[in-house]
């Protein structure tokens, strides 16, 4: 059978037009399209790992390290030494048996579950576990003598965070927790707009609470990157050329160190302030009355925050938040006091400005009478006649109860608010709370009850429903000291001051209840602050009465500054469940003043 020229011609042309298009669409695909596919390729075998910086130290203004990292000896597993074939889980059973055996031949307790091995392996096994930290150098060197027989497993070296001094200044330090991959918190490099996204991000320092935490971008620096090989699994290959090594670090970018932070802390004062609230709970704020600088601020019972590193562990976590102790709590911003007879000067400034006179007089007579309802003076028999600084030095309830109802709740509650009561002094750590200056709306709303007379009363002499904290009332105490600037209460030494806001009460006004607060240390119930003091200091005790019954405590106060003439401190100071503030409060500031300006020749200690 004869086959056509035509046909022939015709599966020739076929044939040509074939090779022709497969010529062109191998052209592409070897040239054209060569980077595009490069790059997929690249992308496809390389991963993006954020490396953080090292995080910058804590000091106090002398210069004293609070807070700093320091080297933890670990043992880390490289996963891709003990990938298996087949499923994710013979991986995790290679490497979980690898852990129990290293542990046995080290005598070591396993530090990472199987949970925690299998996560690892789901979400991050380009990155080396870290199976052991914080070794001694026993074992970290018993290991290193049979790293031969643990194939996987290396030595390494992390950065911990560190607190020199244990419990000093913890509230105010706060801690530190490992950010983990994968997980809700967002990173440093998020935090701080990173350029690009990380596949993988090592574990990093987070700030959790005081100035960690609200420093946190500051001290943390910004993180670097290193571009990983990893193969098809997304594990690191065992073995690589040189020169895909060379290529894959070539965009690596070292990470930017954390600036140290440097408080306005006075260890010296600190430690004072912490010694004079160990055996009790309670809290204390010392400031610089000239600008607002914290020179020291302590909360009892409180904490080591070296246990919360690396982790913070359920039992460690429980100690911090579980009541009574709350030892986490910073009581000094945090928790809401009333604050008993340290209102008073308030009191005394809203009378002064509403058209009281400094020589006006009242007549105690041991109870204040308003309708049925009684409120007894501390001096069951009366002070007799007295003024305002005379009531002042006192600390006579029944006079101020008489001014709190003449002057009115609008005077109390406007004088309060110029102090900065009821509302956050901004300080730079966190976590505060307004406290309450309570009105007829906020009664209505959280009691659904109307306001009484009473009630004004309860307010004039620091008691009912006001409630502050002990920095608002250090606030108080500068104003007083500095002569009526309330300052803005800072921590970190280089953000500076910023300009204090004027009360409206009349130079002569704040002068006359700064001279009752004299009388008070000199000859009435606060006299225990100024014994044996190098420097003449004035201040006010306050008793809080709480609760009812058998649940019936008192909170025990002083404001107080010092010196005198020219006030370079003030202190605010409470105890819980003290028996008043002359007698409980009273000798502990005396204790923190004496650290600061020494004892006069002779004078004795309380």
């Amino acid at each position: 059978m004869r086959v056509s020229a035509w046909f022939i011609v015709g599966l020739g042309c076929l044939f040509l037009f074939a090779f022709s298009v497969l010529g062109v669409t191998l052209y592409r695909l070897q040239t054209v399209k060569a980077g595009e596919f490069a790059e997929v390729e690249t992308t496809q075998t390389t991963r993006r790992i954020g490396i953080p910086a090292q995080r910058g130290r804590i000091l106090d203004r002398s210069g004293h390290v609070l807070a700093d990292c320091r080297p933890s000896r670990c043992i880390v597993c490289n996963l891709e030494e003990l990938q298996q074939r087949g499923n994710w889980s013979n991986t995790v059973n290679a490497v979980d048996a690898a852990v129990d055996a290293l542990a046995s031949a080290l005598g070591l307790e396993r530090a990472v579950t199987r949970e925690q091995v299998a996560r690892h392996v789901a979400r991050a096994s380009a990155l080396p576990l870290t199976v052991w930290r914080d070794l001694d150098e026993r074992t970290f060197a018993r290991f290193a003598e049979r790293a031969d027989g643990f194939p996987g497993f290396e030595l390494a070296v992390r950065a911990e965070r560190r607190y020199p001094y244990g419990t000093l200044a913890a509230h105010v330090i706060g801690y530190t927790g490992r950010g983990r991959p994968g997980g809700d918190e967002p990173s440093v490099a998020q935090e701080a707009g990173a350029r690009e996204a990380h596949f993988f991000e090592e574990l990093e320092m987070k700030g959790r609470k005081g100035v960690e935490g609200f420093y946190n971008r500051y001290l943390a620096g910004f993180p670097g990157q290193r571009f990983q090989l990893v193969d098809a699994r997304g594990f690191r290959p065992r073995k690589r050329a040189g020169k895909e090594l060379a290529d894959a670090a070539a965009d690596d970018v070292a990470p930017a160190d954390g600036l140290d932070l440097e408080l306005t802390l006075d260890i010296d004062i600190q430690a004072e302030l912490e010694r004079q609230l160990a055996d009790v709970t309670g809290a204390g704020v010392v400031l610089d009355p000239r600008d607002g600088a914290v020179l020291a601020m302590a909360s009892a019972p409180t904490f080591d925050p070296n246990t919360c590193i690396p982790h913070l562990t359920p039992d460690v976590y429980a100690s911090l938040t579980n009541a009574p102790a709350k030892r986490g709590q910073n009581r000094a911003i945090s928790e809401s006091y009333a604050p008993g007879s340290t209102f008073k000067p308030i009191t005394a400034l809203a009378a002064l400005a509403t058209g009281w006179l400094p020589d006006d007089e009242y007549d105690c007579v041991g109870v204040y009478q308003l309708g049925e309802w009684k409120l007894r003076c501390w001096d069951y028999y009366g002070h007799g006649p007295l003024n305002l600084r005379q009531a002042l030095e006192q600390s006579c309830n029944t006079f101020f109860c008489n001014i709190g109802s003449a002057i009115g709740t609008n005077a109390l509650i406007e004088a309060a608010h110029d102090f900065g009561l009821g509302s956050c002094t901004g300080i730079d750590i966190g976590g505060e709370t307004p406290g309450v200056v309570p009105d007829e709306t906020w009664k209505r709303t959280y009691y659904n009850e109307p306001w009484y007379p009473g009630d004004t009363c309860q307010m004039s002499i620091g008691q009912g429903m006001l409630l502050v904290t002990p920095l608002q009332m250090a606030v108080v105490a500068a104003a007083l000291a500095n002569g009526g600037t309330v300052v803005k209460p800072y921590l970190h030494k280089k953000s500076g001051a910023e300009s204090g806001r004027r009360v409206p009460f009349s130079e002569d006004s704040i002068e006359l209840v700064r001279q009752g607060m004299l009388d008070v240390v000199l000859h009435g119930t606060g006299k225990k602050i100024a014994s044996g003091l190098a420097v003449t200091c004035a201040g006010k005790t306050g008793t809080a009465e709480i609760g009812k019954g058998e649940m019936r405590r008192k909170n025990t106060w002083v404001i107080a500054f010092a010196p005198f003439e020219k006030p370079t401190v003030a202190i605010a100071m409470v105890v819980e469940r003290g028996e008043s503030g002359g007698k409980t409060v009273a000798p502990r500031v005396n204790a923190v003043f004496s650290r600061i300006f020494g004892r006069k020749e002779g004078g004795q200690r309380l």
